[in-house]
């Protein structure tokens, strides 16, 4: 028979080749089934119980013949089992194989066929030829000894033709049903395996995922935070260094905010550190919930509400930000900071998220648009979502098309700072992550506008604003 080596799914019990190589257990169950023939064979010749019509060395080359290729019943099935089937019936018929060992090889082949096939559809074509030989094998032999009834009668001789029938098939029939059963656990255990390989890798690649999403929090923050007190260290060292020696108290006052900004950049660095080390951290709900939201789930809501209860130490929040406006304007700048419709409860992720736009608004308002420049901060409390926009209008002498690092890195033009180009970029993200968006672009009657929309969370979306909203400045 020719094997069909079509390729069927991964979890179709198929062999490699290597397993379909002889081992050690074939090499012991071979010379095992050998050695019970011959004795078979030389117990049967010595106590003329079945008679031999062939040499007792001949019938022992043959028991031999037919055990010995088993060793290729995994490679081979089809064709193993047609070889053994063949020198079986062919010495029953002429008397030369003893009955005893020779049908555990013949069930043994047969078996084979459905526990180590290529093909469901080549076993059972297989199976069903050998099995249709079989019953001819039979009928000939029926039809042979009813010519030769001897003193037997009809009736005996039917019986023991049907006798022999379901014994051929009982035997047949379980050399089949127990193959497909071995073929059916061995696909159970293949499917198995690929869900387990299947679990690790998707394990790793959710620790992969885990570790990059830590990596953009951390080098975020570290952007947001620290950035803005760097970028006004800088400002503020260059007028002190211009103003030295013409105004020594514009110079003492600019160190002054050096000062205070740099022990402000301590405090954020020591909080972030502090938050990293802290397993139990809002931090790391955070972290879950941009990973669930950046993975296309559902917004991490139920995460931002664990943050709720727990503390919010470390993380800025809505409650920082007059100490980052007054901060702005240290800048020699006039920021206006506007709440419009009454303040709603936010979760401590969403508060920080508006706190670090704000902070990246205005760290880019100080470098671009200069001293002198008229900043808006405003937050309006919508019915859906949550409305922050920080807007200023350029100072005499700056190119009102001049924008933020971020933007002229991602249109190809060259700042004249030396900025990374990720600050747009990192607050799209947050708002990105919490289901939210943002927009950024030159006003059209010049200056620079960052508008971002965040939709309330559903632990607080319930609370109604009230028909007339309240306005409250500073």
């Amino acid at each position: 028979m020719t094997e069909d080596r079509t390729r069927e799914p991964r979890t179709s019990a198929r062999l490699s080749a290597a397993a379909r190589k002889p081992n050690r257990s074939d090499l012991w169950l071979v010379a095992a089934l050998t050695v019970g023939s011959l004795i078979f064979a030389v117990l049967y010749e010595g106590s003329g119980f079945w008679e031999f019509k062939a040499p007792l060395w001949v019938v022992c080359v043959l028991s031999i013949a037919v055990t010995v290729p088993l060793l290729w019943r995994r490679r081979f099935p089809n064709f193993v089992a047609w070889l053994i089937t063949t020198l079986y019936v062919t010495a029953q018929i002429l008397q030369m194989m003893e009955p005893g060992v020779s049908q555990i090889v013949l069930f043994t082949s047969v078996y084979a066929i459905g526990a180590f096939r290529y093909s469901q559809r080549a076993a059972f074509i297989s199976r069903c030829l050998l099995c249709l030989a079989i019953l001819i094998y039979v009928i000939v032999s029926a039809a042979l000894q009813f010519q030769d009834l001897g003193d037997l009668t009809f009736v005996q001789f039917a019986a023991a033709t049907g006798v022999t029938f379901l014994i051929n098939t009982v035997f047949f029939g379980g050399a089949w049903l127990f193959g497909n059963r071995a073929w059916k656990q061995r696909r159970l255990l293949e499917e198995l395996r690929a869900a387990n390989e299947e679990v690790r890798e998707q394990e790793q690649q959710l620790t992969r995922q885990a570790l990059d999403l830590e990596r953009v929090r951390i080098a975020r923050e570290l952007h947001d935070g620290v950035a803005h007190h760097i970028a006004g260290v800088g400002i503020h060292a260059a007028a002190a260094r211009r103003s030295l020696e013409k105004n020594p108290d514009k110079a003492k006052e600019s160190l002054q905010v050096i000062e205070s900004s740099t022990r402000e950049t301590v405090d954020e660095l020591r909080a972030l550190v502090y938050t990293l080390r802290d397993t139990d951290s809002p931090a790391d709900v955070t972290a879950a919930t941009d990973a669930t939201a950046a993975s296309g789930g559902q917004t991490a809501e139920k995460p931002a509400d664990a943050a709720t209860a727990g503390s919010t130490k470390g993380n800025p929040g809505l409650g920082d930000l007059p100490e980052l406006i007054e901060s702005a304007r240290r800048f020699d700048q006039t920021v206006e900071y506007t709440t419009i419709g009454a303040p709603r409860p936010l979760t401590p992720i969403t508060e920080m998220s508006i706190y670090r736009v704000i902070q990246e608004s205005l760290t880019n308002c100080s470098r671009y648009a200069g001293a002198g420049a008229e900043v808006d901060v405003r937050l309006r409390y919508g019915s859906t979502d949550l409305e922050v926009e920080v807007s200023d209008a350029r100072s005499a002498g700056r190119p009102a098309s001049a924008a933020p690092d971020s933007v002229q890195a991602d249109s190809g033009l060259r700042s004249t700072s030396e900025g990374l180009g990720l600050g747009i970029v990192g607050m799209r993200e947050r708002m990105n992550a919490l289901g939210g968006s943002l927009e950024a672009g030159p006003k059209s009657r010049g200056g620079w506008i960052v508008r971002a929309r965040i939709p309330y969370p559903r632990s607080t979306a319930g609370h109604l604003s009230p028909e007339s909203p309240a306005k409250a400045s500073t």
